[in-house]
Order: C-alpha cells, then structure tokens, then sequence
C-alpha cells in the first residue's frame, strides 16, 4: 500500500517540478540583468528550492527503504542542500549566487523523464485509436460537431459567428451544457434536440473504449474496441458450439 502511495506522490510532483525547472532560466535572467526584479527573484528562488525539499522530503519518509531511496537519489539530495536559496554575509557577489544555483541546473535531466511521459502517452492514444471502426466513430462525431453547429449557427439569429455555434455542439453533444449560448427558435430546439438524441451514443462509445483501455493497463493488458468485439464473437462461437454439442 505504502509503495503505491510512493508511485502515486512522486508521478504528482512530476508536473510542478518541471515548471519549476523551467522557471530557473529566467530566474537566473531576473536575477544578472534586471536588479530591479532583486525581490520577487528572491520569492521565486526560495520556492523553487521549497518545492525541490518537499519534493525529496515527502518521497524519503514515504519510501519503505530509507536508505535505498539516499542512495538512488543522490543528485536530488545534492541539489537540496547545495542550492539553498540563504547567502550568509560577505558572500553576496553575483559570481557566489552564480556558483549556488547552478547544481539546480542539474534538475534539467527531469525534463528527459517527462519526455518519456510523453511518449508513452502518445503510444496509448496510437493504441486506442488503433480500432478502424473506433476511427469512423471519431470522425462521425467530429462531423456532427461541424454539422450541427453550422445548422446552430444559421438557424438561431443570436449567435453571431460559426465558431459559437461550433462550441455551443461541443458543449452540447459532450453533455457539458454550459448554458451560455442557448437555443430560442422551434427549428434551434430541433437541431438541439436532433444532435442530442444522435451524438450521445458516439460520445458514450468513445468514452467507454478510452476507458477499458486505461483500465486494462492496470493489468498490463492493451485492449482496443476491435479486441472486445473479437472476443464477444469468439464468446458466440463458443455458446453455438455447446449447443450443437447437446443437441448431438
């Protein structure tokens, strides 16, 4: 329980720390050219580092072993200590604050494992979308979002621009229903209600395919729409086959 806890913590600072880290250019640029700038530098500065000591705190007593997690995470440990943002007395020289921010460069390298994130995500929408009949479900959707909206826009005369009517069937055939932009003519209502009754389906069928698919990852299995009907038609086949065995 503990350990996933840790996974799930440390995939949540991922985010923050790579903001962080791109925030240290230009603090840097901040701090050398523009001194008039000193004081809110120095905000940010304490807490890029306040976020980098939470960061290596909470995942050290979250760990199940301690000195395992010292070990494999030197170089955050290194970063922590030598990049604290306190300037003792008589070491306030740029060429002193130049030396203690640069391990934080060192960060930079979480930018390569957010990278990896990336890339992983972009092989799960492959994955998911690698059904055709999800593919033509998709594109069906995205024309009724066009569809309907110009028919919106053309038969409310409150909505002024294609774009609305593009948002107000996005809105509508997602079941978001912001109510800013509404129908008030009969032949509104019934494109409304015409893209209501027919989008609903696709959208619910998208959802439940992106769905199983992240909950089959759980279980280190990839399962795409195309999987499941094979397996209900395999199912069929093997219910028929039973039958036919009783009746002989």
């Amino acid at each position: 329980m503990k350990k996933s806890r840790y996974k799930i913590v440390k995939k949540i600072y991922e985010i923050p720390v790579f903001i962080a880290v791109i925030l240290l250019i230009p603090l840097l640029i901040i701090e050398y050219i523009y001194p008039a700038y000193k004081d809110f530098a120095n905000y940010l500065n304490w807490g890029i580092w306040g976020l980098f000591l939470l960061e290596y705190v909470h995942l050290f007593f979250l760990s199940q072993n301690k000195k395992e997690y010292v070990l494999k995470h030197k170089l955050e440990l290194f970063i922590v200590i030598g990049s604290i943002p306190f300037v003792p007395q008589g070491f306030e020289s740029l060429r002193f604050l130049r030396v203690v921010r640069l391990p934080r460069l060192l960060r930079i390298f979480h930018l390569y494992k957010l990278a990896t994130i990336f890339t992983k995500f972009r092989k799960d929408i492959k994955a998911i979308f690698s059904s055709k009949k999800l593919r033509s479900i998709v594109y069906t959707t995205l024309f009724l979002i066009f569809f309907f909206g110009f028919l919106f826009y053309i038969s409310e005369p409150n909505v002024e621009t294609f774009g609305d009517g593009i948002w107000w069937a996005l809105v509508t055939i997602t079941t978001v229903g912001y109510g800013d932009i509404t129908p008030h003519t009969t032949l509104g209502r019934i494109v409304a209600s015409s893209l209501m009754i027919l989008g609903i389906g696709f959208i619910a069928t998208i959802t439940a395919t992106v769905s199983a698919y992240f909950l089959s990852d759980l279980s280190d299995k990839k399962t795409t729409l195309e999987d499941v009907l094979k397996k209900l038609e395999k199912l069929e086949n093997d219910i028929e086959k039973i039958k036919e065995d009783k009746k002989t």
